[in-house]
């Protein structure tokens, strides 16, 4: 089988499980070198060629219930879902003679070193699906560190499969999907505004471009409620329909 025709089966087999997105990166893209030692594709997975990602859309409805029991549901499940898909999907590559393995979609163990050593250094995923999805070719990064694409813009979740099966990347996507960027003043940066008004901090005003204070982001305001939070993608208008 070509590496054309193994690339066309296992996007067949990601969508096929109920992914809504799917793109393949380079195990070796630059992307991935800024990674903490230890977290590139080929230091978790020996002969790495290929990271296969997987996004599930968020439901806009259930989003704009934020912050609610509702959306922290929704959220859950979600995340739920795409472990499930990314453990199908690891099995399929093994099948076909190929090692993989997935990570979770939120690396939930980051919180007990963030909370153990006061959000210092510790806070950080396992592996970076931001970057991965990037890499994929499937959005570009926007203002708040999300991946934003052209279908749903920031409403989506990933994740990512490291395997050593020999797939073709994607391109990487060209052009700009944030407002603000593209026209400045146009978006009125609605999701920092959005942040500032819950009591957060965790987003720097413009043109402090990725200034987001994750440690602040999880535990700011919702982590001890139990609900996730999400109002910077919710006011987001990239992908509204």
């Amino acid at each position: 089988m070509s590496a054309s025709e193994l690339t066309q089966l296992v996007k067949e087999q990601a969508m096929a499980i109920g992914f809504d997105l799917v793109g393949i990166a380079d195990a070796d893209d630059h992307q991935f070198d800024h990674a903490p030692r230890g977290h590139k594709p080929g230091e978790y997975l020996a002969g790495a060629k290929s990271v296969v990602v997987g996004g599930k859309e968020v439901i806009d409805e259930m989003l704009q219930t934020t912050p609610s029991p509702i959306y922290s549901k929704h959220y859950e499940h979600i995340n739920a879902y795409l472990i499930g898909a990314a453990d199908l999907l690891a099995r399929f590559l093994k099948r076909q003679g190929f090692k993989a393995m997935w990570f979770p979609e939120t690396d939930d163990y980051r919180y007990y070193h963030a909370q153990r050593d006061k959000g210092a250094k510790a806070y950080s995923p396992s592996f970076s699906h931001i970057s991965a999805a990037t890499a994929a070719g499937l959005g570009v990064r926007g203002k708040v560190g999300v991946v934003l694409t052209p279908q749903f813009g920031p409403r989506q979740r990933w994740i990512s499969i490291i395997t050593t099966a020999p797939l073709n990347p994607d391109p990487k996507f060209e052009g700009e999907l944030c407002l603000e960027r593209i026209t400045p003043g146009k978006c009125g940066e609605r999701c920092i505004k959005a942040c500032q008004a819950i009591g957060c901090g965790a987003l720097k005003p413009w043109p402090e471009e990725g200034g987001v204070d994750m440690f602040r982001c999880d535990f700011g305001v919702y982590k001890d409620k139990g609900m996730a939070c999400g109002v910077c993608i919710k006011v987001c208008p990239v992908g509204k329909k």
